[in-house]
């Protein structure tokens, strides 16, 4: 093939490369969706695929132009128990409490009944609460599709080779979806949320990149991710506190990117036996919001928040794949991946590390694995993987409410190569199924915010009724249980050249 078609399907996959795309955890969870990678695809499955997981493995791949549809279906359970006690009680509404010292308390917290069933207007005095009843916003149960667009360009042979790769939600283009892991989600959804899955299976994921195969055994590349920096400034003049209809507002916003390089390296000591090592590093999109409000008075407050969406930490995958059968026209090898993530630097999507606060608890790094079988014989491939993915979310026994739970997985897939009409065509199909383990979370008393202080008092000194023991409105209080899985489909065909 010319080097002028090289380059058209060059710029075509740049074309089709979206500058909204963003870091993303879907690559992780989803493997490589075609060429074999499977679950373990730092290791095996030479093809555009390769271009995230290891371009080390871009030498090794047919060159060749792919598009695909995958299929991505997620049902994780959240149940959380019964209260049969701890509401905070209607006298909170007034906002007319102080402490023993005769200062206000902080207006933390709403009336639990407000929650349950509401505030109508000639009761609040701010004319009206909206009923957020305890999970009943939850966010799973979501049937997602993809485009699949790879890419594998040979610019001088095996010296030379570039990839790219990226996963294209069809329908809402990318989602990022704050909310608060403790009892501030009382004011908003009132629920609790996974925390690695849910608006993190929506974003764009895009990787580019090159390798080069050094020497007969061993090959080196590098690829990059996406980072974008989000800043929006929200000015506002408030006419009337009563009536937002009368606000005056204006926006500012600027993106800026970077990129996140990820390394790979393979070593073919024998025909028999591939080994791989790689590095990728931190991942994120993060969005910084300033508010800003002027009022009659001439009264100005400022602040900023920042939001911190896709957070993949650095991981250190190592790995091989060893033949252990060879026939006249078939091949069947073995395959061994792992990986180590550094979790305990996570960012949740208020920029705030699980251990901000002194009842949470640091989350764990952890080391993943993967194992599994490729069978060739002629010009059709099969793979069979089995992974484990522990959760890096210690016991959420505190104030926090991080969802999460050890996951394990199957994968099953078949392509085939052939000529139609002078082309040669690859076409494939992967099939997984990913299963969340039901984990139950109880918590402490002891750790949980009180939400009304034992010597809250009305202003005329009188003791506030209900204001002994525990009170809060923490959504994850007094304990929850999760479970789920994930169940996933891949169709690709690519141009063979």
């Amino acid at each position: 093939m010319s080097a002028r078609t090289h380059l058209r399907l060059t710029l075509l996959a740049a074309t089709l490369w979206s500058s909204h795309a963003a870091a993303s955890p879907l690559f992780e969870l989803a493997g490589g969706t075609s060429s074999g990678g499977g679950l373990a695809p730092r290791v095996t499955g030479a093809g555009a695929p390769s271009t995230y997981f290891n371009p080390a493995l871009l030498p090794h791949a047919k060159q060749g132009f792919e598009l695909g549809v995958l299929v991505l279906s997620d049902h994780i359970g959240i149940t959380v128990d019964g209260r049969g006690r701890g509401d905070v009680p209607d006298i909170v509404g007034d906002r007319e409490l102080v402490d023993q010292n005769g200062s206000p308390i902080s207006n933390q917290t709403v009336p639990t009944r407000w929650l349950v069933r509401g505030c109508p207007a000639d009761e609040c005095k701010g004319g009206g609460f909206g009923a957020r009843p305890r999970q009943a916003a939850g966010s799973s149960g979501n049937t997602r599709a993809y485009q699949i667009i790879g890419l594998v360009n040979k610019i001088a042979g095996e010296r030379v080779v570039l990839g790219f790769y990226a996963l294209v939600p069809l329908g809402t283009f990318t989602t990022a979806n704050s909310f608060y892991n403790d009892e501030r989600e009382q004011f908003f959804s009132n629920s609790l949320h996974p925390e690695l899955y849910s608006d993190r299976m929506t974003a764009t994921s895009v990787s580019f990149g090159g390798a080069s195969k050094l020497s007969r055994t061993l090959s080196v590349g590098l690829s990059f991710t996406l980072n974008l920096r989000n800043s929006a400034a929200a000015g506002t003049y408030v006419r009337d506190a009563n009536d937002y209809n009368q606000l005056l507002l204006s926006t500012q916003v600027d993106v800026d990117a970077s990129v996140s390089p990820h390394l790979g390296v393979n070593w073919r000591p024998s025909d028999v036996l591939s080994l791989s090592a790689t590095v990728h590093s931190k991942q994120q999109l993060s969005i910084d919001t300033t508010f800003s409000a002027l009022l009659p008075s001439g009264l100005e407050s400022k602040t900023t928040r920042r939001a911190v969406h896709d957070f993949v930490p650095w991981t250190f995958g190592a790995g091989g794949e060893l033949e252990l059968s060879r026939g006249a026209n078939s091949r069947l090898t073995g395959v061994v991946s792992a990986s180590y993530a550094l979790w305990s630097y996570y960012l949740d999507r208020h920029g705030e590390s699980p251990a901000t606060y002194g009842s949470y608890l640091k989350w764990k790094n952890t080391a993943s694995g993967a194992v599994g079988a490729r069978y060739e014989r002629g010009a059709t491939r099969l793979l069979a993987d089995l992974s484990y993915v522990p959760t890096p979310v210690p016991p959420q026994t505190g104030r926090s409410n991080y969802v999460d739970n050890d996951r394990a997985g199957v994968a099953l897939g078949v392509d085939h190569s052939f000529e139609f009409i002078g082309l040669r065509l690859r076409a494939g199909v992967m099939g997984q199924v990913q299963t969340l383990f039901k984990r139950d979370q109880k918590k402490v008393d002891g750790q949980i915010q009180d939400e009304l202080p034992d010597d809250a008092r009305t202003r005329t000194g009188a003791p506030v009724a209900g204001r002994a023991g525990l009170q809060t409105n923490n959504p994850g209080w007094p304990g929850f249980s999760s479970q789920g899985t994930i169940i996933g489909g891949a169709f690709t065909l690519g141009i063979l050249y």
